[in-house]
C-alpha cells in the first residue's frame, strides 16, 4: 500500500494492542492528509472490524446514521435506535470509530454507552477512537469523555512523514525537487496524491495549485475556514506572518488589532498546529539572541499564503505558467530555506535515534542569534555539542561561511565538540580539504539524506 510507506511502526504497536489478549482503548490521531486512513485500512483489512465514520450532527441524527450503517449489515434496529441498542449489536472483537469528536461533541451518550459496553462485555475487545481533530483530542477531550477518560490504555499521534518519505514516493525527482514538493506539501501523504510523479514539480505546481479548478487550489485557505471562525482575522494575521512580519510587535503593527487580540488568534492558529512559536534553545550566549518568533508551520498553508493569498488578483488574470514563472519559481528557493533547515534537524534527531553520532544528545533546538542562526544545536548531559548549519540558497557552501558559522557559536557562548555543515548542493574543494584533516567537521550533502 503506497501510502502506508514510513508507518511501519505504528502499524506494529497497533497490531500489538490488538494482540493483547485484554481489552484496550486507544485514541489515533493526527492533521487531515497525514495518512491516518490509510493505517487504518493496512491495519483492519485482516480482521473482523466494525468501522463508522461520524460525521457532523445532533445526537438523533448521529444515531440514525449508525443505526442504518447497523441496518445495512443485517442487524434489526429502529430508525432511531439508542445507543444502548447500537453496542448491543457489536460483537466484533474490533470497533474502530472515525471522527468520534463529532459523537463527543452532542452530549454524553455515546460515552456512556460505550462505558458500559466495556464493563459488561465478556471477550476481549480493541476499540480504536480515531479523530483528525488534534485541538480536540489535546486540548478538550478528556472533559468530554469525564470518568471514561481513565480507561485510555494508549494514544498513538500520527505526525507528519520526513523528506526519505518524500523521496520514496517520488522516486524519478531529483533531491533538489524532492526538498520543493516537502517544503510545499510537508509529510503529508494525503496531499502528495495530488502530485502526478510523473510530470515535473513546476507543472505540478501549475496544474494543482495555481490553476483554476486545481485540487489544491484553495485547499491552503480551507484548511484554516473549515476548523476557524472569524476568518479575516486570522487571514490577516496569517498573511502577515507569511510576509515574514513575525514578531508579536510586527504583526500589531500591520494588522492594528491590539497585542491582546493577537496573542489569543495566535494561541488558536498554535492549537491546531497551523503556526508555532519558535524558541532558541537556552545556551550560555542568551544575551545575543532574538526573541522568540511566531511562523505558518502547516506546509501548504504557508505556501498559499506566501504565493496565492496576496496576488490572487493577478492570479485570476494570468496563465498559471506565466503566475509560476513571474511570482513563484524567482522565490522557490529562498521560500525552501526554512524547509532544508527542518531537514536538517530531522536528519541529526534520526541519526542519534540510531546511535549514530559521535555524542549522544539529550536536548537539541536551534539558536536565533542576532547575527545570524544555528540550524541544530544538541548537547548530551556532560554539556559536550554538537552544532549544525544549512545553507539550500547558495550553489556551493563556501569556507567563508564555515568561519561565520564558527564565529555564531562564539556568540551562543559554546565551543562545539563537533560541526556539520548541510548543503542543498556542494561544497569548495577548502571545506572538501577540511573535512579529511578534521574529524570533528562532518558534511553533509543532499544524497547523504
Amino acid at each position: 500500500m503506497h501510502m502506508l510507506k514510513g508507518r511501519e511502526r505504528e502499524l506494529a504497536y497497533l497490531n500489538k494492542e490488538y494482540q493483547s489478549g485484554s481489552d484496550r482503548l486507544l485514541v489515533l490521531y493526527g492533521q487531515k492528509d497525514v495518512g491516518k486512513t490509510a493505517l487504518l485500512a493496512a491495519f483492519t483489512e485482516d480482521k473482523k472490524v466494525f468501522y463508522y465514520q461520524a460525521e457532523e450532527g445532533s445526537e438523533r441524527q448521529q444515531l440514525y446514521l449508525i443505526g442504518r450503517q447497523l441496518q445495512r449489515i443485517g442487524f434489526s434496529l429502529p430508525l432511531y435506535p439508542t445507543y444502548e441498542e447500537v453496542f448491543q449489536c457489536l460483537d466484533r472483537k474490533l470497533l474502530v470509530i472515525d471522527e468520534f469528536q463529532y459523537l463527543l461533541k452532542t452530549g454524553n451518550g455515546f460515552v456512556q454507552a460505550l462505558d458500559s459496553f466495556l464493563q459488561n462485555k465478556t471477550d476481549p475487545c480493541m476499540v480504536l477512537l480515531c479523530s483528525s481533530s488534534i485541538s480536540f483530542v489535546e486540548n478538550h477531550m478528556v472533559a468530554k469523555l469525564g470518568k471514561l477518560a481513565h480507561k485510555l490504555t494508549g494514544f498513538l499521534k500520527l505526525k507528519e512523514l520526513q523528506l526519505w518519505d518524500v523521496a520514496a514516493y517520488f522516486p524519478d525527482y531529483s533531491r533538489e525537487d524532492c526538498v520543493k514538493v516537502y517544503a510545499i506539501l510537508g509529510g503529508l501523504p494525503g496531499l502528495w496524491q495530488a502530485f502526478d510523479p510523473a510530470v515535473s514539480v513546476s507543472e505540478n505546481i501549475c496544474r494543482v495549485l495555481l490553476s483554476p479548478g486545481g485540487r489544491l487550489r484553495e485547499e491552503g485557505a480551507h484548511i484554516v475556514s473549515r476548523q476557524l471562525r472569524e476568518c479575516g482575522v486570522y487571514f490577516s494575521i496569517l498573511g502577515a506572518l507569511a510576509q515574514g512580519k513575525n514578531k508579536l510587535n510586527e504583526l500589531y503593527q500591520h494588522t492594528g488589532f491590539s497585542r491582546a487580540k493577537i496573542s489569543v488568534y495566535l494561541k488558536n492558529l498554535m492549537e491546531l498546529e497551523l503556526v508555532e512559536k519558535v524558541f532558541s534553545l537556552d545556551t550560555p550566549g542568551r544575551d545575543n539572541q532574538r526573541k522568540a518568533v511566531y511562523r505558518i508551520s502547516h506546509p501548504l498553508v504557508r505556501f498559499w499564503f506566501c504565493f496565492l493569498y496576496a496576488d490572487s488578483s493577478l492570479l485570476l488574470r494570468m496563465t498559471p505558467l506565466a503566475y509560476y514563472e513571474q511570482l513563484v519559481e524567482p522565490a522557490l528557493t529562498i521560500y525552501c530555506e526554512s524547509c532544508f533547515s527542518k531537514v536538517c534537524q530531522e536528519y541529526m534527531q534520526r541519526e542519534n535515534a540510531r546511535h549514530s553520532l559521535p555524542i549522544e544528545i539529550t536536548e537539541f533546538g536551534s539558536f536565533a542569534g542576532k547575527a545570524g542562526s544555528i540550524d541544530y544545536i544538541g548537547h548530551n548531559e556532560s554539556g559536550r555539542y554538537i552544532v549544525a548549519f544549512a545553507d539550500y540558497r547558495d550553489p556551493v557552501f563556501l569556507y567563508e561561511k564555515y568561519l561565520q558559522a564558527k564565529a555564531l557559536t562564539g556568540q551562543a557562548g559554546i565551543r562545539p565538540d563537533y560541526m556539520y555543515l548541510f548543503s542543498g548542493h556542494s561544497f569548495d574543494a577548502k571545506l572538501e580539504a577540511l573535512e579529511k584533516e578534521l574529524d570533528t567537521l562532518i558534511l553533509i550533502r543532499m544524497d547523504d539524506l
